[in-house]
């Protein structure tokens, strides 16, 4: 029996050793891989970060940060400032000044010689000094010297302010001193930290050191004498850059990037508080763990609990052992190895124990109760309502949204009858006694909830087995029949639907139908009226001042306007006529007579009258301003047909200023045919090169010389012939086009006005839209320089029209261009907003006044006296007067005694081409 003992004890011992030296074999291969030590410096910096160790204070940070290089301006820093520093730091009596910055290039002869007499003054300064790795790619492998120049050598100390990197790019160590050129120079770290031993090899940094609290100051505060002398007096002062663009940082443990400077006072901190850190216990930890794994092989006793709960003990140990002898002394135990044979023995200890069949049966039981756990999970956080219930009816599960919505217990077992709905139950009972495969079909119920809510519920019922456990016949797994609800509240949905369907149809501010539901209730309502030999009226109606309403009281205004609107046309026509909101300006009305064409007229002026009468909003009286066109229907007209042409005859109404209501005609569809091909060849017209300009002279009305033109705009169509300005410029203002044609004719006019070799004036017309949609000022700077036309001799006529649009900032725009050299005429004064009010507020310097006063200027008194007046004005106003339409001898003498100069009209030219006009130039010259 006890030879069989020893058998058994020497096969574990073996089999112990063994693995043990398995286990060797792989932690040598780790360490050799760099894995050990990797995992070394991340537990330090752990380390590191649980500690907070004060720093001396002895030392503090000069630092060139962002703020010191904004306000010099200038980098490199000149090294006059650079001895403005050393002299203002020798006057706080500081003990040590050490220079982290690169002197080893010459400066200029007077800025090193005042840097190297400040260093002499001073007498206490180290500057830096360092190998790097050559540039360019001839110098593979070799290294340069750095150090600060001779005459700088030769009053200063030389220090080493070199770093080891380490693998993982990060500095961990620093050097007491490193050679250079034969001498064993100390490092700078070494330096202020009072080093006094041999000058050569490394030393680890302490990282507990909270480096981040050292005293700092920006150099700027210190040259301009912004420090107290008390933060720095008796110090030892590094100086080094922080700033980002001087790339003077380096990836540190803890700290992150770190300027060179600050790591070489941590290196100083280091050794004043004799904390450089040696590396100890690896092996001493390895064969601790080695012991405790070679307990457990050896044992006899049980309990995979307890040995785990043992090396986790074990590892906790270690590292708070660890950790607080980093605390109280400087050494830095390297726990990698001895952690991660912890891990590889409990890794053993678990597959002995347990044994691999027993340990995967573990494994997929605990993820067979995850997955459960976890399907359990969604089931009752699903966002739909779920109930599962069995053949009797019995709820077994539910999910949480379904015990909201139905009241139900969190128990299996309750009654399904007593809580669900008995549309949803008998639904249930009628699918359980369904074959397995037919497809569910989602249905809806209605419900009312427990604060008396009518809510919309859909649901759809499956069918599905679940085996009954312990339970089997023969090889066969029983099972039983469950009915799954799954229900979703849609009330919301449903609502948002309807919300949709009826502002498809409907204006949700007026309550009217808008275009579609329009279309679709006056399509029946024609067919209706045909039916019954009734005639057919549409009207629309626009409301024009609906946007300057909206810009002076706010849209709220605006749609309880057209609310109201809407409900006064309702109240006074009744149910006959149908009303509908097209646009937000626009209403549409239908009704049906057995009336003539008169007869709809006066409906028309009626539905205007009423539209028009004013609204009393929110304690503001409104009043609006409409345009309206109509049509009436003969039997051959389709909806589409009445919205086009009474929209036609509203677009006339609305370009009409004088006629608030247009009844349609056919001829306007003609004339709307006519609009939409000019404005097709209109936007082909430049590339064509079918625009011409034409000029007619402004004379002196005595001496008959010609003082000026002004440039005519012509178009001659290929096919179209020959086409009125009056008719094309009108539809180039309407879709924009005029700010093209407006450049066009500002480089055309002047490019041929320079080259007739006269000084006479060029007047030209500019469009409201010029200013509002183009830059006017590019756009005739561009035309003056491209041109060579000085803008001296430049007229640019506007007419009343453009201080309608208050939006236009037309001002501002007219400075400039009068900065310029540019001026300005007032074309057409007197046909349409006429304001005495804008006329000395805006720089011009003519007034053109429209022909339609001159006409019977010879016999009409009234015109004289308009005429006389509006002399004396311009004369008050520094301004001089242009008089249009000039076509008789007898209106040209009548207006010379009046005082009158210039003179424009068929009795002096017609407007002629730029080579006639050039002829006509030199004739007259």
């Amino acid at each position: 029996m006890r030879i069989r003992s020893n058998q058994v004890w020497y096969k574990r011992t073996v089999s112990a050793l063994l693995i043990a030296l398995v286990m060797l074999t792989g932690l040598l291969a780790l360490r050799s891989s760099g894995i050990t030590d990797a995992l070394d410096r991340t537990i330090w910096e752990q380390r590191f970060s649980a500690s907070n160790r004060p720093v001396s204070g002895d030392i503090v940070f000069v630092d060139i940060d962002a703020r010191s290089l904004d306000e010099l301006g200038v980098w490199p820093v000149p090294r006059s400032t650079y001895a403005r520093l050393i002299n203002q730091l020798t006057e706080m009596d500081v003990s040590d000044i050490v220079f982290d910055i690169d002197f080893s290039s010459v400066s200029n002869h007077a800025e090193d010689a005042i840097f190297a007499d400040a260093i002499e003054k001073a007498g206490n300064v180290s500057l830096a000094a360092f190998r790097q790795a050559a540039s360019g790619s001839q110098s593979t492998g070799k290294e340069v010297l750095n150090q600060p120049i001779d005459k700088f050598l030769d009053v200063a100390w030389p220090v080493v302010v070199m770093v080891p990197v380490e693998a993982d790019s990060r500095i961990w160590r620093n050097l007491y001193g490193y050679e250079l050129s034969g001498n064993q120079e100390v490092s700078a770290a070494a330096y202020l930290g009072e080093y006094s031993g041999n000058a050569s090899g490394s030393f680890w940094l302490d990282y507990s050191i909270a480096i981040d609290q050292i005293p700092t100051v920006s150099m700027i505060d210190v040259l301009n004498g912004n420090v107290p002398i008390t933060q720095l007096f008796g110090k030892k002062v590094i100086i080094g850059a922080s700033a980002q663009e001087l790339r003077d940082l380096f990836p540190t443990p803890v700290f992150g990037m770190l300027p060179g400077a600050v790591i070489q006072a941590l290196g100083a901190e280091t050794l004043l508080q004799d904390r450089a850190l040696q590396i100890q216990g690896d092996v001493l930890a390895v064969v601790a763990v080695f012991c405790i794994f070679l307990l457990f092989m050896l044992s006899k006793a049980e309990g995979l609990g307890i040995k785990i709960a043992i090396l986790l003990l074990a590892s906790i140990s270690l590292e708070v052992a660890s950790y607080l002898i980093l605390q109280e002394r400087p050494i830095q135990i390297s726990t990698a190895s001895a952690q991660l044979l912890l891990f590889l023995s409990a890794i053993i200890i678990v597959f002995r124990e347990l044994g691999l069949r027993k340990l995967l049966s573990q494994i997929y039981q605990i993820r067979q109760r995850n997955s459960i756990r976890m399907l359990g999970q969604v089931f009752d956080d699903s966002f739909d309502a779920i109930v599962v219930l069995d053949r009797k009816g019995n709820v077994t599960a539910s999910s949480q949204v379904a015990r909201s919505l139905f009241g139900l217990n969190d128990v299996a077992g309750e009654e399904g009858g007593k809580a669900l709905p008995d549309e949803l139950v008998e639904e249930a009972v009628a699918v359980l006694s369904l074959p397995i495969g037919i497809r569910p079909v989602p249905k809806q119920m209605s419900l009312i909830d427990e604060n008396g809510n009518h809510r919309i519920i859909e649901y759809v019922v499956t069918r599905s087995e679940k085996a009954i456990e312990g339970r089997t016949t023969g090889k066969t797994q029983e099972t039983e029949a469950l009915a799954c609800l799954t229900c979703r509240d849609i009330t919301e949905q449903q609502e948002a639907t309807e919300r949709l369907s009826y502002l498809a149809k409907y204006d949700p501010v007026t309550g009217l139908v808008n275009r579609n539901g329009f279309e679709e209730v006056v399509a029946q309502r024609v067919t209706e009226m045909r039916a019954s030999g009734d005639q057919f009226c549409m009207v629309q109606v626009a409301i024009s001042n609906l946007d300057q309403i909206i810009a002076s009281l706010g849209y709220s205004y605006g749609d309880m306007l057209r609310s109201a609107i809407a409900q006064r046309l309702q109240r006074h026509f009744g149910q006959r006529y149908t009303w509908g909101a097209l646009t937000a300006d626009v209403f549409a009305g239908a009704f049906p007579e057995r009336e003539n064409s008169a007869f709809y007229g006066g409906v028309v002026q009626e539905i205007r009258e009423v539209f028009s009468q004013d609204y009393m909003i929110e304690g503001s009286r409104i009043a609006v301003q409409l345009n309206a066109g109509y049509i009436v229907d003969d039997g051959t007209f389709e909806v589409d047909d009445f919205l086009k042409k009474s929209g036609n005859a509203l677009a006339r109404a609305r370009r009409n200023e004088r006629v608030e209501v247009v009844t349609f005609q056919p001829k306007m569809n003609e004339e709307l045919h006519r609009r939409r091909e000019l404005e097709m060849e209109l936007f082909k017209s430049i590339s064509r090169d079918e625009l011409r300009m034409f000029y007619q002279p402004l004379v002196d009305l005595q001496t008959r010389n010609i003082i000026g033109v002004e440039a005519l705009l012509r178009w001659r169509h290929g096919e179209l012939g020959e086409i009125s300005p009056a008719e094309f410029v009108p539809i180039s203002e309407e879709n924009g086009f005029i700010v093209e044609l407006g450049t066009w004719v500002l480089n055309r006019a002047m490019r041929e006005a320079a080259s007739w070799g006269s000084s006479i004036r060029l007047a030209i017309n500019v469009s409201a839209l010029q200013f509002s949609r183009g830059d006017i000022v590019s756009t005739i700077h561009d035309a003056l320089h491209t041109s060579g036309f000085p803008a001296q001799r430049l007229d640019l006529e506007i007419t009343e029209s453009l201080f309608i649009d208050e939006t236009i900032d037309l001002r501002s725009s007219m400075e400039e261009l009068r900065e310029m050299g540019c001026r300005f005429s007032l074309d057409d004064f007197g046909t349409g907003y006429s304001s005495l009010g804008y006329i000395p507020n805006y720089p011009f310097s003519k007034i053109k006044l429209d022909r339609m006063f001159i006409t019977n200027v010879s016999e009409n008194k009234k015109d004289v006296a308009l005429i006389e007046a509006v002399l004396h004005m311009a004369d008050a106003f520094g301004m001089e007067t242009v008089m249009e339409g000039v076509e008789t001898e007898e209106q040209a003498r009548t207006l010379t005694n009046l005082g009158c100069r210039i003179g424009q009209g068929y009795l002096f030219a017609k407007p002629m081409s730029a080579s006639d006009l050039n002829l006509m130039i030199k004739e007259c010259a």
